[in-house]
């Protein structure tokens, strides 16, 4: 008797949340990578021989610095109605384009951590460019894979691990502006978002969404109610708690 085929999905892909900065430096709007089937996060100590002391002809080495890199099975998606790339999937890809004419234009900021919030696996974040971004190929039954390489530029720094607390966060808005009769859509980035419901889950201010649709735990795709002119900070409520207001929030009207 024939059976389905699962999808396979390795405990780290399932356990680790990788999130894309796909803001232009110094702004910040991490979304989570959507479609992991494996990931490998991948530390190397950079060394050299060391001869400065004198062990009866035995090597030593040194450690002179490191290099870091994320490699990424990655199911190419598209959006719900299928006309389009999954969005972070397609700035992964002009990244990788954008690189071709020098790394430091293809950089972006990369962060991964315990889903679930734990710490026991260290949280970090950097800067980085996509190295590879290739096909894996086979029949044409086999789904779309990519072997997406994330390769680190500089430093790797230990973070909060942003699943911690339960509070949702607010990390960014796209567009973070509009008409003072409100009406049009504005995505909502940050975490923690599942479990907003009711009409006031969502406010621009202290007025509430006209309407909103929770896309997934990082993103919230709501409309803009009519406001006076000015900054309003949006929130969102779950039973975590309301996200804290920070610059990242801010919708002005004008």
């Amino acid at each position: 008797m024939a059976t389905t085929p699962t999808t396979r999905v390795t405990a780290l892909a399932r356990r680790t949340r990788v999130d894309i900065d796909t803001a232009t430096f110094p702004a910040s709007q991490y979304q989570e990578l959507m479609g992991k089937q494996e990931v490998k996060l991948v530390e190397e100590l950079r060394t050299e021989s060391d001869e400065s002391y004198e062990d009866d002809g035995a090597a030593r080495e040194s450690v002179t610095g490191y290099s870091w890199r994320l490699e990424i099975k990655l199911l190419h998606s598209t959006n719900a109605a299928g006309t389009a790339l999954d969005p972070v999937h397609a700035f992964l890809r002009s990244m990788f384009e954008a690189a071709k004419s020098g790394v430091q234009n293809g950089e972006f900021g990369v962060r991964w951590y315990d889903r679930n919030g734990l710490s026991g696996d260290p949280s970090k974040e950097g800067r980085a460019y996509v190295k590879a971004f290739p096909p894996d190929g086979g029949n044409p039954g086999a789904l779309d894979v990519i072997s997406l390489v994330i390769q680190g530029q500089g430093p790797l720094a230990e973070i909060t691990n942003p699943a911690a607390s339960a509070v949702p966060a607010v990390t960014g808005l796209a567009p973070a502006g509009g008409a003072l009769a409100g009406g049009n859509l504005v995505n909502i980035y940050g975490s923690k978002f599942t479990g907003a419901t009711g009409a006031t889950a969502v406010k621009f201010g202290a007025t509430n969404a006209t309407n909103y649709t929770v896309v997934s735990d990082s993103h919230i795709v709501a409309t803009a109610p009519a406001a006076t002119a000015g900054a309003k900070d949006v929130t969102v409520t779950t039973p975590g708690g309301i996200s804290p207001n920070t610059s990242a929030d801010d919708y002005t009207y004008a």
